[in-house]
């Protein structure tokens, strides 16, 4: 494949990477709603519990089982590592859900509710299209989806300049813990998988026709989790390629420098914790 193809698809995922950090961006260049932040925490919350109900069916057990015979010993560890960070943004954005609302939250009765809720239509979606392209798509359309999966972290790069309250500066931190740990374990993923099987223009068409389709869902779905702060016809301009892309290396040169315990900071604040983004 050549470095033409190779930098069209990079910068096809970082346009979209940007377009994620626009709307946290937004959602926060002025005060909104209670019940607006509610909104979207509660489902970034749903979205990272996806882990701890795997945990508690067992997963990772029957993958430790298999180690050594159908898994390879690395796959393991990367697998725990992945599942260790993805509990600790879990942990990380339920304790800021109940330091702005008050609200004792539960992972099990939201996973539940978040199957069925409308306001989870969007992320709905985006796992069964993946689950489609995995059963019924080509080893290139699964690969070059998987390229999309996560955003490389790229909402939480919208977060790391926040100020103002406890609230917006816990958030800020969490994010560049969040983004350190998506770009170590997710930014790639699918790239390794998808350049080996571009080996035309014609696969390299279908692989960023993929890529656009699964990108734009992700927009959809993060516009419609921050109460729609872009517009369509932004979100549209978007994916023709108006913005800056943001790179894997703009990512990782921002989250270098991350507090050692988020968890004693969050529990030295005072509760509810002030906010100047949050009207009431």
């Amino acid at each position: 494949m050549s470095s033409t193809a190779v930098a069209e698809l990079e910068e096809l995922v970082a346009r979209f990477r940007a377009g994620e950090a626009e709307i946290a961006t937004r959602m926060f260049e002025r005060p909104r709603p209670r019940a607006q932040h509610r909104q979207w925490l509660r489902f970034q919350v749903a979205r990272e519990a996806r882990n701890l109900e795997e945990l508690t069916s067992h997963l990772l057990c029957r993958l430790a089982e298999a180690v050594e015979e159908s898994l390879s010993r690395e796959d393991l560890v990367h697998r725990l590592t992945e599942d260790y960070q993805e509990v600790g943004h879990y942990a990380m954005l339920a304790y800021l859900y109940e330091g702005l609302t008050g609200e004792h939250l539960r992972w099990k009765p939201l996973r539940a509710e978040a199957k069925t809720a409308p306001w989870y239509e969007w992320s709905r979606r985006e796992h069964a299209r993946w689950a489609e392209l995995k059963q019924h798509g080509t080893e290139l359309e699964y690969a070059a989806a998987l390229f999309t999966r996560g955003g490389g972290g790229a909402l939480f790069y919208g977060f790391l300049q926040l100020q103002g309250g406890d609230y917006e500066t816990l958030l800020a931190e969490a994010a560049r813990i969040i983004l350190h740990d998506e770009l170590e374990h997710g930014a790639s993923e699918g790239r390794d998988l998808l350049y080996p099987l571009l080996r035309t223009r014609e696969d390299v068409e279908t692989a960023k026709r993929i890529v656009t389709e699964m990108s734009l869902l992700r927009l959809r779905m993060r516009n419609e989790q921050f109460g729609h702060v872009l517009p369509e016809e932004r979100l549209q301009a978007i994916a023709a390629g108006a913005i800056e892309p943001l790179t894997v290396e703009t990512m990782w040169r921002a989250c270098e420098q991350r507090v050692a315990d988020w968890y004693a900071l969050y529990h030295a604040k005072p509760k509810p914790l002030s906010a100047t983004s949050v009207l009431d």
